[in-house]
C-alpha cells in the first residue's frame, strides 16, 4: 500500500497552514494510554515488547483483500497469501495472542486461524467497484488528520460506503459507538469533499463473523452475527426444525453440520432457509454524531498539545501519567498488546507492583507512586509525518 510522500505531507501541511499533521491512530494511542503516548510521539522509546500478533495479522489481512480486489491475486488464492502470512507470523515469529497462558494463546490462535481461514474461503465478493488505501485530509477545527481508507465504494443510489475491515472482536452498543472515531473522521473528510451526509455510510467488515440470514417456522426473517467457527453450531436448533418439517430424521444431519462447521451437508429445501454474508456493522452517521466526534477530537488534541507544553517546559511524567483507574481497565491490553514492557511503562509498572502488594497481603500503597518512578530519555527527534491526490474519488 502507497503511503503519501515526504512532498505531499509537506504540500499539505502548507495548504492547511499547520506545522503538523494528526492520525486516528497517534490520537487513539493517546486515548488509550497517555504514557504510551510520551513513550512512543515524544520521547521516541524503542519498543521493547514486540511479540503481540494483533496489528501484525491485522495488516495481513489487509494486504490480502487489497492484493485481490487490486487483481494482482485470484479469489481463490486469497486463502494461501493468508495462510503465509499466518504462519510467518504465529509459527516463525512466535507473535502472541495472550502472552502470559501458553494454554490460552494456542486456544484463542487456533479460534482467530479457524475464522479468519472461512473468511478467506467465503468472503462476500463486493458488487461496485472497490477502492483500497486510498488517502483522506481532514480539517477538524483547523486540526488536520490524514488517513487511509481501508475501502470505499459508491452504491447504485450514490451512497458511498466507507469500509473499515476489522479481524477483531466484534462492537455492538456502547463499543461500537466508542470505537467509531476512525469511520466518522473519514466520513467528514468525504462530506468536506462536497459528498452530501445522508449519502456517506461508514461501515465495519468484521472479519472473524458472518451474518446468517434465516426463516423461522412463521416466516419470520431473522439475521444473527456468529463467529464463522460456529456456524453449524449456532443453526442446531431452526435447522432441527426445518428437516422435521420437511421429513427427515435431524440427527445425523445435525452432527455433520457441527462437524463440518456448515449447512452444505443439508437437504436443498432445507439449505435455501439460510443465507450466509460477510458481518457488516454500520455505524450512526449524521449532523449530531458529526457535532459530537468534532467536539471530543478538538478537547483531545487541545489537552495533548498542554500536556505536550507542560513536559517540554518541567520534563515531569506527571503531564502523561495514566492513572490507576484508566491502567486497571487496560489491563489486558498492557498485558497482551502493548507494545512496552512495565520496565518502561512505569504507571502499568506502579499498577503491578500494587497489585502484588495486594496478593501478598502488603500494605497496598507502599512503593506506589512517581517516587520511585526511574528517569527515561527525553531526547526527541523531530516527528517524521508519512499530502494529496483526490483524483481517485473520480473513478468510483
Amino acid at each position: 500500500m502507497a503511503r503519501l510522500t515526504h512532498e505531499e505531507i509537506e504540500k499539505i501541511k502548507t495548504k492547511h497552514n499547520v506545522q503538523r499533521l494528526w492520525s486516528w491512530s497517534r490520537m487513539n494511542t493517546y486515548m488509550t494510554s497517555k504514557f504510551e503516548y510520551l513513550l512512543k510521539y515524544i520521547l521516541k522509546s524503542k519498543e521493547d515488547r514486540c511479540d503481540s500478533c494483533y496489528t501484525v495479522l491485522g495488516t495481513i489481512c489487509h494486504d490480502t483483500l487489497e492484493k485481490f480486489y487490486e487483481g494482482k491475486i485470484k479469489y481463490e488464492d486469497m486463502i494461501d497469501d493468508y495462510n503465509d502470512g499466518f504462519t510467518t507470523a504465529i509459527t516463525i515469529a512466535d507473535l502472541k495472542f495472550n502472552r502470559s497462558d501458553a494454554e490460552k494463546n494456542k486456544s484463542i490462535g487456533e479460534k482467530y486461524n479457524d475464522n479468519l481461514i472461512h473468511f478467506f474461503q467465503n468472503h462476500t465478493i463486493y458488487k461496485h467497484k472497490l477502492l483500497v488505501e486510498k488517502p483522506i485530509v481532514v480539517n477538524i477545527n483547523g486540526n488536520v488528520f490524514v488517513g487511509y481508507i481501508d475501502a470505499l465504494y459508491k452504491d447504485d443510489d450514490d451512497n458511498y460506503y466507507v469500509l473499515d475491515f476489522k479481524s477483531s472482536s466484534i462492537y455492538t452498543g456502547k463499543t461500537l459507538e466508542e470505537n467509531s472515531g476512525q469511520l466518522t473522521i473519514y466520513g467528514i473528510g468525504l462530506h468536506q469533499l462536497g459528498i452530501p451526509l445522508d449519502k456517506i455510510k461508514p461501515c465495519f467488515n468484521f472479519l472473524k463473523y458472518c451474518t446468517i440470514k434465516y426463516e423461522q417456522k412463521n416466516g419470520t426473517v431473522k439475521y444473527r452475527n456468529v463467529e464463522r467457527c460456529k456456524i453449524g453450531e449456532s443453526l442446531q436448533s431452526n435447522a432441527k426444525t426445518w428437516l422435521k418439517h420437511f421429513g427427515y430424521e435431524p440427527d445425523e444431519y445435525l452432527k455433520e453440520m457441527l462437524d463440518t462447521n456448515g449447512i452444505d451437508c443439508l437437504p436443498e429445501e432445507v439449505k435455501e432457509k439460510y443465507e450466509i454474508t460477510d458481518c457488516h456493522v454500520a455505524v450512526e452517521f449524521n449532523e449530531n454524531v458529526v457535532n459530537k466526534w468534532t467536539d471530543f477530537i478538538t478537547t483531545t488534541l487541545k489537552d495533548i498539545e498542554l500536556r505536550e507544553k507542560d513536559y517540554e517546559e518541567t520534563k515531569s511524567l506527571e503531564c502523561f501519567w495514566d492513572d490507576e483507574k484508566n491502567v486497571a481497565e487496560q489491563s489486558y491490553y498492557f498485558a497482551n498488546l502493548c507494545s512496552y514492557s512495565a520496565t518502561k511503562h512505569l504507571p502499568y509498572k506502579a499498577y503491578l507492583e500494587k497489585f502484588e502488594a495486594a496478593q501478598r497481603g502488603d500494605d497496598l500503597f507502599s512503593g506506589v507512586g512517581n517516587d520511585n518512578v526511574s528517569s527515561l530519555s527525553s531526547n526527541v527527534i523531530n516527528n517524521k509525518n508519512d499530502e494529496l491526490d483526490l483524483s481517485w474519488l473520480d473513478n468510483i
